[in-house]
């Protein structure tokens, strides 16, 4: 172990509190649900994203370290306090007034910290510099170890990661863990701030099939029950070797059938059929829809139509990415591709605005064409996707965010609630895959019809909750569970008759802003004695309604 000289470090996310009373943008939340499922009320998933990043680098480091997720400034003051040599943050462009703050605290209370700043939002390349000592513009590890005079070609370790999304208050389904297999994407989409933070580089932690199986079984060795993992890739399958080597080294494992959710793209899903997919565990995927003519080589392979239906009839669910925006779109443009979109039923969506991230081309191009409008480009907090960063050829800025919040909305009261889209994504996968001639394929299908019976218990209430033609959707759903799962138990009865009072205190949180601030977490790394690929995380709340998100 190389010696730190006594030294230590703290890495830190921003503070809370978030939301737009306390100078946020709209899409900045420390979940990730609300950029998909922002329109759908009580029906949207909850669950803390944690600012992974910090954890990977602290677990890959040989310097004690300490990390906090979403303090309030005042607990940040109350750390910072205890004397850490180096002091990280993370952050973007749209959380800079976040940082802020915590810089002049770092300054005041902390004055021989040595700052270092990370996350994409060091894109503003000369703006931050007067906040640090450091920074970090590239993959955190790496620079880290450099600055800290550690071997930069040790072994990269998985920290162990998890979240637990919770519904109508519930906790759903189990822990999910996490697995990072890289960084960066080689695809280069002009937009796409995280292909060029890493130069189109896909830096891959995880460099083969049976690595990516390790971690998944390390994972499992803590947590024995696991069968839900998040993989972070940008575009996992894109590189068909590992995805084949990912495949076999599962065909060979003696695993249950996992619940894989993963990025993708047409292109590298369009290299494995459907049932591939099933085998490997994977039934939730993040397409990038785009624009109709957008024309980027990732949306290249095989036509969205036939993709998302033989995806949906296996099972598998499609969260469905579409940009607003693009110079050929008109209000009916726009229109006719939601339309298109709408008719693959995606069973979750993200609407945002074509927007110039700092570091990409669209950047540099747009300011180069003399097209920024200043009362945005010059205030970071709408820099997330839900305002209009430059002058469009056929739309106007209150008119582009109208089209994009009514996108959200028209979704929702067309398709309904995205969980159950979902639902139906898991009873079509059982119905379709229980006769299938692989037995690991047959195994997920008990595993879909499993997940999809377990939900029936929250039909009946939530059909009070929606429109007629929502209700109408959950009506069938149901009908269609009880007939090819079977009907509730008694005990399952008895459960769904407590559904009205959670979807009632659920209710209740939202219109009095109760529980909607992210747990604070607070994990050390080295500062005690156990071991560095066992970190222990420590779940301090802030307060006895934070408990609550969960």
């Amino acid at each position: 172990m190389h010696n730190s000289n006594g030294k230590k470090l703290l890495l830190s996310s921003v503070c809370q509190p978030f939301g737009e009373k306390y100078g946020d943008g709209f899409g900045v939340s420390f979940e990730g649900s609300h950029q998909l499922m922002w329109a759908q009320g009580i029906f949207r998933s909850r669950g803390t994203t944690t600012q992974w990043g910090i954890d990977f680098i602290a677990a890959n480091l040989e310097i004690p370290t300490t990390t906090l997720h979403y303090p309030t400034l005042k607990r940040f003051i109350r750390e910072i306090k205890k004397g850490y040599d180096y002091i990280g943050i993370a952050f973007v462009a749209s959380t800079l007034h976040k940082m802020i703050p915590m810089i002049e605290a770092i300054r005041k209370h902390a004055p021989a910290s040595k700052i270092v700043l990370g996350g994409y939002g060091t894109a503003l390349g000369d703006k931050v510099v007067p906040y640090a000592d450091y920074i970090c513009r590239g993959e955190g590890v790496e620079f880290m170890r450099k600055l800290l005079d550690e071997p930069v070609d040790a072994p990269i370790v998985q920290p162990v990661i998890t979240q637990q999304q919770s519904l109508f208050s519930m906790p759903v389904l189990g822990k999910v863990g996490y697995v990072f297999a890289g960084l960066g994407c080689p695809n280069g989409c002009d937009f796409c701030a995280t292909s060029h933070y890493f130069k189109r580089r896909h830096i891959k932690f995880l460099p083969d099939g049976p690595s990516i199986l390790h971690a998944i079984q390390r994972l499992r060795r803590i947590y024995p029950d696991m069968v839900d993992f998040w993989i972070n890739d940008e575009d996992f399958l894109l590189n068909k070797s590992r995805g084949r080597g990912f495949l076999e080294a599962i065909r060979q494992s003696d695993l249950p059938p996992l619940s894989l959710s993963i990025f993708s793209s047409v292109k590298a899903l369009s290299q494995f059929t459907a049932s591939e997919l099933v085998e490997m565990g994977i039934d939730w995927i993040w397409v990038g829809y785009e624009g109709k003519r957008a024309g980027y080589a990732k949306m290249q392979g095989r036509p969205y139509p036939e993709l998302f239906a033989d995806l949906h009839q296996h099972g598998i669910s499609v969260m469905a990415s579409m940009i607003i925006g693009f110079d050929y779109q008109t209000p009916e443009i726009i229109q006719e591709e939601f339309e298109e979109l709408m008719s693959l039923r995606p069973s979750m969506c993200q609407f945002l605005i074509y927007g110039p991230a700092h570091g990409t081309p669209a950047y540099d191009r747009l300011k180069a064409e003399g097209r920024f409008r200043p009362e945005v480009m010059g205030d970071y907090t709408k820099q997330d996707g839900f305002y209009l960063g430059f002058n469009h050829p056929h739309i106007g800025p209150d008119q582009m965010l109208e089209i994009q919040r009514n996108l959200g909305r028209k979704e929702f009261e067309r398709l309904g609630p995205s969980v159950f889209r979902v639902v139906d994504d898991w009873l079509a996968g059982y119905v379709n895959l229980r006769g299938h001639s692989i037995e690991r394929v047959r195994a997920k299908a008990q595993q879909c019809k499993e997940m999809s019976h377990r939900t029936a218990v929250l039909l009946p209430a939530s059909m009070k909750y929606l429109n007629s033609a929502g209700a109408s959707r959950l009506k069938d759903l149901q009908q269609r569970l009880s007939e090819e799962t079977g009907p509730m138990n008694k005990k399952e009865r008895l459960l769904s008759k407590l559904v009205p009072a959670m979807l009632r205190y659920t209710s209740l949180k939202l219109r009095t802003n109760i529980g909607q601030q992210p747990k604070f977490t607070r994990r050390t790394f080295r500062m005690e004695k156990h071991p560095l690929h066992l970190a222990t995380p420590q779940f301090v709340p802030e307060s006895p309604g934070s408990l609550k998100t969960k």
